[in-house]
Formats: structure tokens, C-alpha cells, sequence
């Protein structure tokens, strides 16, 4: 005969109050772990006090903007390796590179960028840049990868000299003659744009003709930095905000980004064989930049709006309708605004730089009186013997990396060893081009002052080394695929500006504000301009 247990249990009855207080000390039991196990897992890498419990630490660096100073004073602070959250280090050790970013390594994009991909339909539609997924990244890049070579490039040429010509012009109209002051650096960035444009649409987007901000995109481009950089820093935020499934179903637009929608649009006059006029037909007295706008742009390749759509002609499963609008937004998002930033850079070390700045010339005019040189718009293969100028160019992309924060990825399963310190796997790991490029055991003792001779050493060596350590687009197999635009046009303008305008600071005495919203953001590049004399 067994005895009824109810009155025993009865009597052990619990009550609300002891349940509540067993609630909340589990609660505190497992708070206490979290930050212990937390703290513990990377408790050999130094760093901010409040980094090494909260990724809100470095949200709130990013927030502000200059995360790029930020850093560096850090990295300056603690050494080579650096925790800027629970589980992310930014490590600024030379010899890592290859180990994160090798072709052959097995570090894959964090969630950082799955924030910057963009949603078409409902649906997430991650470009070549922000997938996370290695084999989407590869079926991505495949059918447009020999768009982007650069003897493909070469034939786009014209498109750049018919840009650069209207550029040139508006420049002698509402700033040369009168030598009034001119928002450089707003100018720069315009004409990015309208490259661009000519490159992907075969026109221009009518930033330089009317002067003016198209549809607002610039703007766009630059929230969508200001946005996601921040979000990227703790990505889960993101899924509760933007890519909410409640969001995207009741109150999300089709799409998502205005600069797919600035994409779309263009597409769609494209389509319906609609030119897109522009409301103002430039005039352009002079004669050499007249011919290039109306007789020079005339590509013997098709551009890259062309190349997608028929893409999707012969591969309709592959490259989609919704894949188009993808490409045409890395081309537009990538395509301008860091090819402005690093313009900008260019046009103020040089102008900070006076001795700098007569060299070039020195060395432009000395290529032009030996009829190596075409005025008033160089070609691609007399630029690329110009020793000096092609030295500014990489002393400037050195001190101002388009993109500025670290490069994050995801270690492995083997987990990595750097010295005595070991990173278990799953840990985000990345290297911060504007921290590297100031390190000195790479570029010497004056790697934060502006050097252009360094690219010209009689080192060979040097000069190699120093250049396996770029990373203004990257590095490894995720390298940008639109590197090539980018010295292409860097390459062209800079030259075609010098031969023709001499320009001074409006203020010399002032330093201008960088900006940082991963990508790179300069104010205060204002410029008197005037036409050189012949």
C-alpha cells in the first residue's frame, strides 16, 4: 500500500513571492555568465572598457563619424590588435593580410554587409559587394567580370573624354573667367556621377549640365552610407528596423534603396527607348571639347547597361530582371561616391601641398612640350607614363581609403593563432585600410604625412611591398571589381583639370572635415579657379 504524496507537496508549496525571486536571480545568473563567457572569450585582446561587453560602443563610434580617427588613436594605444566589441578585433598587423583576405582562406563577409544588401519584391537581393555567401558571390561575378577588364575599359574612353569635356566647360563658364570660388569637391563628385552614367547608360545623368543634385541621389547615396554603417555595427538591429518581415510586407516599398529606384528608372528609358533628355543644351565654345562631346562618345563596346541585358537575353535564370537592377546599383552606389571621395583627396593634398602640386605640373606641361601629352584631354596610355602623377594618385588613395572601416570577416572553424593570442572560431575579425595605411613598419617613419615621392623609390622591393599593402579596394578574391573605372578616371581628369585651371584654396590656412560613414566623406574643398594662361 503506497502513501498519497498531495499533503507532502502541499505543505512544500512555493510561494509567488519566493517564485518571483528565483525568477529574477535566474535572470541574473544568466546576465552574470553572459558577460562572463562574453569577456572571457577574447579576454587576451585589449581595448575600451565598455567594448568588451556591447557592440553599442562601437555603434556609437560609428554614429559620430569619426570612427576613422578613432581608430588610429586606439590602435596607437593598444598594438596591433584591437576589441571593438564582444566579438570583433580590428587587427592592424601587416602580415595579415593574406591570412584574412587570401584567395585560398576561408573568412567569409560578416553580417555587416547583409545589411547593405538591398530588398526588391520582399526578397533580398545582396550585390557582388554584400553578399555573404561565397558561391552566390561567384555566380554573381561571373558573367560580368570581363565587363570590368580593363581592355574592355579602355574602349569606354571616349565616354570619359565626352564627360570630362562638358566638365571642363561648365568649370571656364560659372568659374574660371570670373575666378570665382567653387565647391570643388561637390563638382568632383557630380562628375563621378555623370561618368558613371555614361558608362552604364551611354549618357550622362545631367549632374554637370544642370549643375544640381539629379533627383537628389548624391544625397541618397550618402543616407544609405550614414544608415547601414551605423546598423552594421550590430546587424540584428537591422533585421528588427528595415528587413522587419512586418515592415517589408505591410509598409515597405517595392524597392527598398532609392538609388535601385534612381537605377530602375533609368532602365526603364532605356526600355522604352526613351533618351532622357536633358532640360539644358550645353553650349561649348571650345572647339576640342566640342568635338569630343558630340563626335567622341561613341564606344566600340556596348556599355554596361547593354552587356546586363543581354546577359539576361542568354541567361534569363541566371541574370534576372531583379539581378539587373542589383549590378546597376553597385554600379551607381560604388561607382561615384568613392571615386568622388578619392578625386577630392587628390585636388586637396595637392593644394595643401604646394610643392607637390608644382611638380605635377612641372611634369605635365614637360610631357605636353614634348608632344607626349594631348590637351586638352590626355589618353589612358600617355597618362600611365606619367611617373609623378601616377605617384599622387597612390599617395591619395594611401591616405584616403575610400572605405574606412574594418573589413570584416569571420574566422574560420580553425580559429587564428596571431603570436601568443588566439581568436576562437566565429570571432569578426578585420583590417582598417585607413589604420594600415598610416603604419609605419610598412611606409616609413613619415606614413601620416603626405609623400608622393615614396611610390618613386629606387627600391623596387619597397615599392612592392608598400603596394601588396593597399587595400583602398580591398584585397584577395572580394577585390572591387570597379578598380579599374576608378584609375581609369582618376588617371584622366587629374590631368585634364591641371593643363587647364590654376587653383588655390579659398582659405589655405583651414583643414577640411572628413566624414565617416564607411565610405569616406570630405567638406570644405572650396577653390578659387582660374584659366591658365597659354
Amino acid at each position: 500500500m503506497f502513501l498519497d504524496p498531495r499533503p507532502i507537496f502541499a505543505q512544500l508549496s512555493i510561494s509567488p513571492d519566493f517564485t518571483g525571486l528565483l525568477l529574477r536571480a535566474l535572470v541574473f545568473l544568466i546576465i552574470v555568465y553572459q558577460i562572463t563567457w562574453t569577456f572571457a572569450s577574447l579576454k587576451d585582446v585589449p581595448g575600451p572598457f565598455l567594448a568588451k561587453f556591447t557592440d553599442l560602443w562601437r555603434l556609437l563610434v560609428v554614429w559620430r563619424r569619426d570612427s576613422h580617427d578613432t581608430y588610429l588613436k586606439l590602435h596607437k594605444q593598444y598594438g596591433d590588435l584591437l576589441r571593438i566589441g564582444p566579438n570583433c578585433v580590428s587587427i592592424s598587423k601587416p602580415e595579415m593580410i593574406s591570412t584574412i583576405y587570401g584567395i585560398q582562406k576561408c573568412y567569409v563577409k560578416s553580417d555587416f554587409y547583409a545589411v547593405w544588401q538591398n530588398v526588391i519584391k520582399g526578397k533580398r537581393s545582396p550585390s557582388l559587394v554584400f553578399t555573404t555567401d561565397e558561391q552566390q558571390h561567384a555566380r554573381l561575378r561571373r558573367p560580368v567580370a570581363g565587363a570590368f577588364a580593363l581592355s574592355t575599359l579602355v574602349e569606354f574612353e571616349p565616354l570619359i573624354d565626352s564627360t570630362t569635356a562638358v566638365f571642363l566647360t561648365r568649370l571656364d563658364e560659372l568659374f574660371a573667367s570670373p575666378g570665382k570660388v567653387c565647391d570643388l569637391g561637390k563638382w568632383l563628385q557630380w562628375f563621378a556621377f555623370d561618368v558613371i552614367g555614361e558608362l552604364t547608360f551611354s549618357k550622362r545623368l545631367g549632374f554637370l549640365e544642370r549643375a544640381e543634385d539629379v533627383e537628389g541621389i548624391t544625397k541618397s547615396v550618402a543616407a544609405n552610407f550614414d544608415r547601414c554603417s551605423v546598423l552594421g555595427q550590430m546587424p540584428w538591429l537591422d533585421l528588427l528596423t528595415y528587413k522587419n518581415p512586418v515592415y517589408l510586407r505591410f509598409f515597405a516599398k517595392p524597392v527598398s534603396s532609392p538609388i535601385v529606384s534612381f537605377g530602375q528608372r533609368r532602365l526603364e528609358e532605356r526600355l522604352n527607348d526613351d533618351e532622357g533628355k536633358l532640360e539644358t543644351e550645353l553650349e561649348i565654345p571650345d572647339p576640342a571639347l566640342r568635338e569630343k562631346v558630340l563626335h567622341g562618345a561613341l564606344p566600340s563596346k556596348p556599355d554596361f547597361l547593354s552587356r546586363f541585358l543581354a546577359l539576361h537575353e542568354e541567361q534569363p535564370d541566371v541574370v534576372t530582371d531583379r539581378q539587373i537592377l542589383v549590378y546597376l546599383f553597385a554600379n551607381i552606389n560604388a561607382g561615384s561616391d568613392t571615386i568622388g571621395s578619392t578625386l577630392r583627396a587628390v585636388f586637396y593634398y595637392l593644394l595643401k601641398n604646394r610643392e607637390s602640386l608644382e611638380n605635377l605640373v612641372k611634369e605635365l606641361e614637360e610631357a605636353q612640350r614634348r608632344g607626349k601629352l594631348s590637351v586638352p584631354l590626355p589618353t589612358w596610355p600617355e597618362c600611365q607614363a606619367l611617373p609623378y602623377l601616377n605617384a599622387v594618385i597612390k599617395e591619395a588613395l594611401r591616405l584616403n581609403p575610400a572605405l574606412a572601416l574594418p573589413m570584416e570577416r569571420v574566422v574560420p572553424a580553425s580559429g587564428l593563432q596571431i603570436e601568443d593570442v588566439f581568436l576562437p572560431p566565429g570571432t569578426v575579425v578585420g583590417i582598417n585600410p585607413w589604420v594600415l595605411h598610416r603604419d609605419k613598419r610598412i611606409f616609413g617613419s613619415d606614413a601620416e604625412e603626405w609623400q608622393p615621392q615614396r611610390w618613386l623609390s629606387d627600391d623596387a622591393e619597397k615599392v612592392k611591398y608598400m603596394d601588396h599593402h593597399l587595400l583602398s579596394f580591398g584585397a584577395g578574391k572580394r577585390t572591387c571589381l570597379g578598380r579599374n573605372i576608378a584609375m581609369l578616371e582618376l588617371a584622366k581628369v587629374v590631368p585634364a583639370l591641371l593643363l587647364r585651371y590654376e587653383m588655390k584654396l579659398a582659405r589655405p590656412e583651414a583643414e577640411w572635415k572628413v566624414v565617416n560613414s564607411w565610405a569616406v566623406r570630405q567638406e570644405g574643398l572650396d577653390v578659387v579657379i582660374r584659366e591658365r594662361e597659354s
